[in-house]
């Protein structure tokens, strides 16, 4: 895993709880391109440590996208501080 997908690993699993986060306030914290940030993303999914949450904003318009770490994650995480 390379150091962008840890930065955003970081801000998805602050204090040890899922913090959902949307594609625009990971590419502001991590400082990352908008595409790196995405080709990270679909890194992190197809390694199912992240999944993305669908977010109805009315009748028009796309929905939200935000991101979130999965269990398995979460208990890397944790296993890692303990470690």
């Amino acid at each position: 895993m390379d150091a962008c997908c840890k930065r955003i690993i970081v801000l998805l699993c602050q204090s040890g709880q899922s913090s959902p986060r949307s594609l625009a306030k990971l590419v502001e914290k991590t400082g990352l391109a908008r595409s790196s940030v995405m080709m990270r993303l679909k890194h992190l999914e197809g390694q199912s440590l992240v999944v993305k949450e669908e977010i109805l904003q009315g009748a028009v318009g796309r929905p939200k996208m935000l991101y979130k770490p999965t269990p398995k994650l979460l208990e890397q995480k944790i296993q890692t501080k303990s470690d």
